[in-house]
């Protein structure tokens, strides 16, 4: 799943892979290909992106607070898992009993929002320019209108 690693191990330069996976991928052949294998892969794994972007999610807005509660006298009450959520269930990594206590470790919740931002493009600087440039051409054809 990455063009430069692929180009190198289909005997390219170092130096000129990156630049020859690029045309590659804009290949359209290629393309299909990629995307042929990539459902291929997953029927076979019965994992699909859909599955991953849901887990993301659950990781990214679980309510952390339903594993554990404090009590009026400032003790620590965990929710038995058995109880949890699914949803919450999905984000503890361990559970384990240490030398101060219960330890919960869940998983990161900034790493999963930073993933889904990726996915929705949040963070892509080109979106945002061209978002900026849409909103000022319609403002200069209304200027040009009004005129």
């Amino acid at each position: 799943m990455n063009g430069t690693q692929a180009a190198i191990r289909a005997g390219y330069s170092k130096a000129t892979a990156k630049e020859i996976a690029a045309q590659n991928l804009s290949k359209l052949n290629i393309q299909e290909k990629i995307s042929e294998l990539m459902a291929a892969r997953s029927k076979r794994t019965e994992i699909t992106a859909d599955m991953v972007l849901c887990d993301l999610a659950a990781i990214a807005f679980a309510d952390r607070t339903e594993i554990a509660k404090i009590t009026a006298k400032g003790a620590v009450k965990f929710t038995p898992t058995d109880e949890l959520p699914q949803e919450v269930k999905k984000i503890i990594l361990g559970i384990k009993e240490g030398k101060h206590g219960i330890e919960v470790t869940t998983a990161d919740k900034i790493k999963a929002l930073e993933l889904l931002g990726k996915h929705l493009g949040l963070f892509d600087k080109h979106a945002d320019n061209a978002d900026a440039l849409a909103k000022l051409d319609e403002v200069l054809v209304r200027i040009v209108d009004d005129i």
